[in-house]
């Protein structure tokens, strides 16, 4: 008898009993997809349920926000949960900015209060005068430095982390940057949610992180993430080189102080509060009467320095002066090699400054420059050295 092999592989006779033989192959199909779909629908069933029960308990656990760094009821968004919105936008190869915004708020039982934290990837402004402002907010929120060599620092409200090398757009570094915001109607105030503002360590981790990720999202991420165990270091540790008087100085420098002639009591609105003194980072905030007046900056770690490529030119700051820079109505900026390494300083006034004391930059960036080189011991900076 001559056999065919059908289209399902079967061997099939021509005679009848070929016939007979697909009948019961075909029955026994039946019953096995009917076996097999009753037994999908009580797993697809029993998924249901779950779904419903994880909807119920920890779905906020599944839920992750800012490109993946941060899951619902953890922190930084343990807060208000029944009244939050997220907006964001994930960083990509082609396109290496990325912005992650999530917002809340609650009656205080006086006001209702708005908080927000914002979450920024990407790189500085090219144009020299819109980075100059971005570079002065940037270390505004320098209050505490990140352990372990990473670039970058973290405040009450803010932190900041350089990424590495392999980020660069342009020749330019990516930056990433956590901020908080809470207001009342009344007032804003530059803060993180209480159960991460009250330990920097906290904040550099939520920073950490959401870098990560970002890195990821922009196809540089280093193959060892980035972290660190270490603790934050206090935000200044005294030293002999270094003037620890408060009483006529800004920043802890004596002659960092209004200038002589202006009568009893005319340093009495000054204030300041110091961010971080090591080999790396130097920061300072000069306020006159609650006001801020200038911002004062020292960094030598090559992450950081790179931020400022481009801005200081190839003429020092002034007649005498070592390295190059500049000194304008605005501010003050040099760059200079202090102790074998790359080092930057520099000073941005406010529009607020010219009802201060420090209206000039040409008299008090000279006094910063100075006691910030002696502290580091290089050579002298400015044309008198450290006598100022």
């Amino acid at each position: 008898m001559d056999e065919r092999t059908t289209g399902d592989g079967d061997t099939a006779g021509v005679g009848g009993g070929g016939g007979r033989r697909r009948r019961a192959l075909a029955a026994r199909r039946v019953r096995a997809a009917l076996a097999g779909g009753l037994a999908a629908a009580l797993v697809a069933g029993w998924l249901v349920i779950r779904a419903g029960d994880d909807a119920d308990t920890d779905s906020d656990a599944a839920k992750r926000y800012c490109w993946g760094a941060w899951s619902q009821g953890e922190k930084p968004l343990r807060f208000n949960n029944d009244n939050r919105a997220f907006r964001e936008t994930a960083p990509t190869p082609e396109r290496p900015r990325g912005s992650c915004t999530i917002t809340t708020s609650w009656d205080n039982g006086i006001d209702e209060v708005h908080e927000k934290i914002s979450v920024s990837y990407g790189t500085a402004p090219k144009d020299a005068k819109k980075r100059r402002v971005w570079l002065a907010e940037l270390f505004a929120g320098a209050g505490d430095q990140l352990p372990e060599g990473l670039p970058g620092f973290v405040s009450e409200g803010s932190a900041t982390l350089v990424l590495p090398e392999k980020c660069d757009v342009d020749g330019r570094p990516s930056v990433v940057t956590v901020s908080g915001v809470q207001s009342d109607g009344k007032d804003d105030t530059a803060t993180l949610p209480e159960d991460v503002s009250i330990e920097p360590w906290e904040v550099g981790q939520l920073l950490v992180d959401v870098a990560n990720r970002g890195m990821e999202k922009a196809g540089c991420a280093p193959e060892k993430p980035l972290g660190f165990t270490a603790p934050i270091p206090p935000g200044y540790v005294p030293d002999d080189t270094f003037v620890t008087g408060y009483s006529s100085g800004a920043c802890r420098i004596d002659g960092l102080r209004p200038a002589s002639g202006g009568g009893e009591g005319s340093g009495k609105g000054l204030d300041s509060a110091v961010g971080p003194v090591s080999d790396d980072l130097q920061t300072c905030v000069v306020r006159w009467y609650d006001t801020v007046a200038a911002r004062l900056t020292m960094t030598a770690h090559p992450r950081l320095v790179k931020l400022f490529d481009g801005l200081t030119g190839s003429a020092p700051p002034a007649r005498g002066w070592r390295g190059q820079g500049f000194m304008d109505a605005d501010g003050a900026l040099v760059r200079i090699r202090c102790a074998g390494r790359t080092t930057v300083m520099s000073m941005e006034r406010t529009d607020v400054a010219d009802d201060t004391p420090f209206a000039t930059p040409s008299r008090i960036f000279p006094v910063y420059a100075a006691a910030v080189a002696k502290r580091l011991g290089c050579a002298a900076v400015t044309p008198h050295g450290d006598s100022i």
